[in-house]
C-alpha cells in the first residue's frame, strides 16, 4: 500500500487525511494519507525519511511551504514564482513541488459571480497564492490591504510581481483607499486569520456595507463556520463563502497531482463536513 501524507507541524487538526482518504478509497486506490507532525530540527531527515520510503507524495502545510523546497528536486513555474509549495509527487524518488492553494481558490467561486475587481485582506502566504493566480482566472484590479509593516516596499514589490502587474498594496488604516477600493469590488477576501476564534473582524458594518449589492464576501477561515465578517454580509443580504470549498479545491488538486484522475470534490466536502466518515 502507497502511503501520502502532509508534513507539518501541528499537524494534528488537519482535515486532509479525512478527504483524502475517501476520495482514495472511492477510487479503489491502494493508499493511504497520515499526518506526519514534524518539528522544525527534523525537517530534512524527515524528507529524507519520506523519499527513502517512496512515499507517493505529500502536502506541506504551515511552517515549512517555503523550507521544504531546500528539499525538493524540481518545482513547478508556479512554486518558484511564489516561492512556496503545498503539494509534493514521488516521481521515481525525483520529489516536484507545486502549489494547488490559489487554483484551489479560484475554482470555489462560482464563474459566474463578479470577480474583475478584487479586494484581497492580508499578504500572507494564502493571499500570495491567490494573488499569483488571480489574472488566469480573470481577474482585472486586485488590492491588497494590509497593516503597515517594517519591509512594506518589499511587500509592495511582491505584491505586483506576483499579480503579474495586476495587484497593488495598500494600507488597510487609509480610509479613502479602502473605501474607493470596497465600493468598486465584485470580491471582497479574508485572507487572514482575524475571525478565526472569535468574532472579530477587520472591517466595520459600514465599510462592509459600502461593497455593491452583486459583490461576493470570501472568509478563508473554515474552522469557524460563520466568522464576524461573513455574518455582518449576510445581515447587508450579500453573497458569502467560507473557507471549506478552498480547502477541498486545494486537496481536490492535490489529488489529481498524484493519480492523474479527477476527484470528486463534493464527496471531499461531505467527508470533511462529516456527512461520510
Amino acid at each position: 500500500m502507497a502511503i501520502y501524507g502532509l508534513v507539518a507541524h501541528p499537524a494534528g487538526h488537519s482535515q486532509s487525511p479525512v478527504m483524502q482518504n475517501i476520495m482514495m478509497s472511492q477510487r479503489q486506490i491502494e493508499a493511504y494519507y497520515h499526518t506526519f507532525d514534524v518539528v522544525p530540527e527534523n525537517l530534512a531527515a524527515a524528507v529524507t525519511g519520506l523519499r527513502v520510503l517512496r512515499v507517493g507524495g505529500f502536502n506541506v502545510s504551515t511552517p515549512y511551504k517555503s523550507e521544504i523546497i531546500t528539499y525538493l528536486d524540481e518545482l513547478t513555474p508556479l512554486a518558484q514564482r511564489l516561492h512556496a509549495v503545498n503539494t509534493v509527487k514521488n516521481i521515481n524518488g525525483h520529489l516536484v513541488g507545486t502549489s494547488t492553494d490559489g487554483d484551489g481558490f479560484w475554482q470555489s467561486i462560482n464563474p459566474n459571480q463578479p470577480h474583475e475587481n478584487v479586494v484581497i485582506l492580508g499578504t500572507g502566504g494564502a493571499a500570495r497564492a491567490v494573488i499569483a493566480t488571480a489574472q488566469q482566472y480573470g481577474v482585472r484590479r486586485l488590492t491588497a490591504f494590509n497593516r503597515p509593516h517594517g519591509n512594506w516596499s518589499q511587500r509592495e514589490t511582491e505584491v505586483a510581481y506576483l499579480s503579474h502587474g495586476i495587484g497593488q498594496l495598500a494600507d488597510l488604516s487609509d480610509n479613502r483607499s479602502l473605501t474607493s477600493a470596497l465600493q468598486q469590488a465584485d470580491l471582497l477576501i479574508n485572507a487572514t486569520t482575524v475571525g478565526m476564534n472569535d468574532a472579530r473582524t477587520l472591517l466595520t458594518e459600514y465599510q462592509i456595507g459600502l461593497l455593491p449589492q452583486y459583490a461576493l464576501v470570501v472568509d478563508m477561515i473554515y474552522r469557524n463556520r460563520e466568522t464576524g465578517l461573513l455574518k455582518a454580509a449576510s445581515k447587508r443580504n450579500l453573497l458569502t463563502q467560507n473557507g471549506l470549498p478552498m480547502l477541498v479545491g486545494q486537496g481536490a488538486l492535490s489529488f489529481e497531482f498524484w493519480f492523474n484522475q479527477p476527484a470528486d470534490r463534493q464527496l471531499m466536502a461531505q467527508a470533511i463536513e462529516g456527512k461520510i466518515i
